[in-house]
Order: C-alpha cells, then structure tokens, then sequence
C-alpha cells in the first residue's frame, strides 16, 4: 500500500511538473517578449506619453476658459489720509463776513489730514474669462516639433524591438548549443563509464595494468565535472533568457527549436550594395534628431515675431457690511471685458541672437553625428559581412574535424579494447574528439551570433 500511495505522489507530481513546463520556440520567445518584457512595455508607454504630449501641445493653441469666484472680509477695512479742504473754504468764509482777521488764517504749515475709509467689510464676485491665441510663432513651432518627438519616439520602441530580437536570438542558441554539447558529452561519458567497468574487470582478471583503469576513471572525472559545468551554464542562460523576455524565474522551459534549424532558416545576401545606411533605425533616429534641432532653430527664430492674444472677461461684484449675498435684495455690480493683447518683442540685449547662433551650431553639430553614424554602419556592415563569411568557414572546417576525430575515437577504442592501443592513446583521442565538438558548437554559434548581426542590420 505504502508503494501505491508513493507510486500515485511520484505520478502526480510529474504530471504537475509537464504541467508547468512550458514549450518555447525562437518565434514563441520573441512574441512573449513583445507582450511581457519590461523595456519593451516602457518604450510603449513612452509612445503614449508622446501622443498625450502632442495633445499638451496643440490645446495651448485652443481656447482657455477658466472661472473665479472670491470673498473678502475686511477685519479693518483700510484707512487713507485726505487733505483737509474744508478748513480752508471755512476760514475763507469767516474772512470775507470780517469775523476773523488775516492774521487768524492758518498758514499752509498747520495743513491738517483726516482719516477716511472706503469700502465695505464684506465683498464677493464670480466671473469666467476666456483666452484664445491668435497667433504665435513659438506655437506653430512647437507644435510641428511634438509631433516629430511622436515619430521618435515610436522610432526608439522599433529600435527596442530590434535590439530585444537580436538580444533573445543569442541568448536562444547559445542554450541550445551548450545543451547539445551536454547531450554529447553525456554519451561520451557513458561510454567511458563502460569502458571503466570493462577496464577494472579486465585488471581483476590480470589482463590490464592498474594504470589503464585510474586513466579511464580519470577520463570519467572529468568528462562528469565537464557535463556538470554545462548544466550550470545551462541553467544561468536560462535564466538570462526568462529576464530578456519578462518571464518569471520560476516558470520552467523548454526550448523546441534546433541549431541547425535556426542556422538554415534564411538565405543571406551579401552583395556590397545589399546594405542602405538611410533604412537603418539607428540612422533614421538621428535624422529625426537633426530634424528636432532644425525645429529648435525655428523657434528661436520665432522669438522675433509678435504674438496676438485675444481674450473675454465677465464678472460680477457685490459689497455690503453685513454677510447677505444670498438675499434676494442684494445689489450686485457686472463687468464686461473684450480685448486684444499684442506683444512686440523690441529689444533683448543681444539674448535672442546668441539663443539662435546656439541653435544654428546644434543643427551642424546633430549633422555632422548622423552623416558619422551612417559611415559607422556601413563600417559594421563591412565588419560583419567578413566575420560571417569567416564564420561560414570556420564552421565547415570544423564539422569535418568533428568527423574525423569521432572516426580516430572509434577506431582508437577498438584498439584499446583490442589491446593495441594504449590508455593515454585512447585518452588522447577522447581528449580531441571533445575539443573538435567543443569547437564545432562553438563555431555554430559563432555562425548564428554573425548571421543574426547581419540580419539585424540588413532588416533595420
């Protein structure tokens, strides 16, 4: 029963553990990465931000209506100091009936001031006001200048998915590559773990010296520390591919492309002429670059033209001693306001000039980097159409070695168990066929990483 019950727990477990594998081929990667991965998720928000941005940018060129409503209460309403004119109408009164004498008159020193107030301790108003924009350089710049920032940046997300592709692409083969060498070592090992076997019953029997046994347990060792040490770069560039394409760290995978598959998936062209810098994204990201500074320029230029506001303004005021604005008998007091305003720039001190003669050198030095940029790519474009032709070789010569080392191993295991051949012969053999493999799936790769930095720059 005991046996049962651990043979159901062993069943259902694996069946949780298929459960949660997950399939994933070259194209299934780099489609989870368009949904899932965190830089390329940023680069759309960044996309909407500039649309939103555009918007900003063409509401300031509609109207602005905005609403007030304020209360006042004077606590002490404000004082002021008015010469006293009456004094003097007085004194001129008495003078003329005789009742005082010109010596009575106050001189103009004994000038006198009395305090009065204006206003009433509470007031309130409402009123609305609106602003529409006539004309402005500035605005009709800028507005051309934000939708060019809504190209870029949709121009730096295609880049982000560019470079996320190229990115899962190297990181995909190289696990298939380091599991291929593994599934090939792994063989050799249990073949060696035979041969160690046969080796050691053989020694009993007296037919080998102990020397030829520790040499193929040592060939053992160290084919399991090599197959050891893959898995944990297995398991590490597994994890680098999950965090490229946004997966969770826990989520198992399975990856169902094949080398060979990816290798020979297209045919490259690589005539001179196959390859135009203006297509390319990184190229086309500085001629929007060059395009912003040309804008930037305008705008400076604009500074020098007058702007023309046009606005409306209604409001209502009432005023009282006592706090009654919601009584029916309450008297409140309307003001209507139409008008235009226009600004005239005249004079600066020379700050507009120098802000254009800024720009004028931002625009010659934005194109002086992307006429470099464009020599930079037809340098990389040079660069990796040699590296993948050498690549091309390089994996030709060797598969053949792979081919010829494998026929030396055989033939070299044969002998030894034959008795020809020596322990150290065979381990030498082993020795150069696992190297030749080692140096196989590396120039595999090697073609892989080439060809997909060909198409990276060919499919820009």
């Amino acid at each position: 029963m005991r046996l049962l019950i651990v043979a159901g727990f062993l069943l259902t477990f694996s069946a949780l553990q298929a459960q949660d594998m997950m399939d994933l081929s070259l194209d299934q990667a780099c489609k989870y990465a368009q949904e899932n991965s965190p830089t390329l998720k940023n680069a759309q928000v960044d996309v909407e931000i500039a649309k939103k941005k555009i918007w900003e940018t063409t509401a300031i060129g509609l109207p602005q209506i905005s609403g007030s409503v304020e209360y006042q209460n004077f606590l002490n309403i404000p004082t002021s100091l008015l010469p006293d004119f009456i004094s003097p109408s007085v004194y001129g009164v008495l003078l003329q009936e005789g009742l005082i004498t010109p010596a009575q008159m106050p001189s103009a020193s004994d000038a006198q001031f009395f305090p009065v107030q204006f206003g009433t301790q509470h007031n309130a108003s409402f009123g609305t006001t609106l602003s529409q924009l006539i004309f402005s350089g500035q605005y009709i710049v800028g507005l051309q200048a934000s939708k060019v920032f809504g190209s870029m940046s949709e121009q730096s997300l295609q880049k982000n998915q560019t470079d996320i592709r190229y990115s899962i692409t190297e990181t995909y083969c190289l696990i298939l590559s380091l599991q291929e060498n593994t599934s090939l070592l792994d063989s050799n090992l249990l073949s060696f773990k035979k041969l160690l076997n046969e080796s050691e019953i053989m020694y009993k029997q007296g037919f080998v010296e102990e020397i030829n046994v520790d040499q193929i347990r040592l060939n053992v060792s160290t084919l399991e520390n090599a197959v050891s040490s893959l898995r944990r770069q297995i398991e590490g560039a597994s994890m680098l591919l999950k965090f490229q394409i946004g997966m969770p760290m826990t989520q198992q995978i399975r990856l169902t492309d094949n080398l060979e598959g990816i290798m020979n998936g297209k045919t490259m062209v690589l005539t001179e002429d196959a390859f135009n810098p203006t297509g390319s994204i990184d190229y086309q990201i500085m001629e929007t670059q060059v395009k912003l500074q040309q804008l930037s320029l305008k705008r400076e230029q604009s500074t020098y033209l007058p702007s023309l506001t046009g606005f409306f303004s209604y409001s209502n005021k009432a005023m009282s001693n006592k706090f009654n604005f919601f009584s029916g008998d309450q008297s409140w007091y309307p003001t209507t306001l139409v008008g235009f305003k226009l600004e005239i720039p005249i004079w600066s001190s020379g700050i507009r000039h120098s802000k254009v003669q800024q720009a004028q050198l931002n625009v010659e030095k934005s194109i002086t980097t992307r006429n470099m940029v464009s020599e930079s790519l037809k340098l990389q474009y040079e660069q990796a159409r040699i590296s993948y032709l050498s690549a091309i070789d390089k994996y030709n010569h060797e598969k053949q070695n792979v081919n010829l080392t494998n026929k030396i191993f055989e033939k070299t295991m044969i002998k030894y168990r034959e008795g020809i051949a020596s322990s150290m012969e065979l381990t030498q053999a082993q020795m150069q066929y696992q190297t030749s493999q080692s140096n196989y799936f590396a120039a595999m790769f090697e073609l892989i990483v080439a060809k997909n930095k060909m198409e990276k720059l060919l499919e820009n």
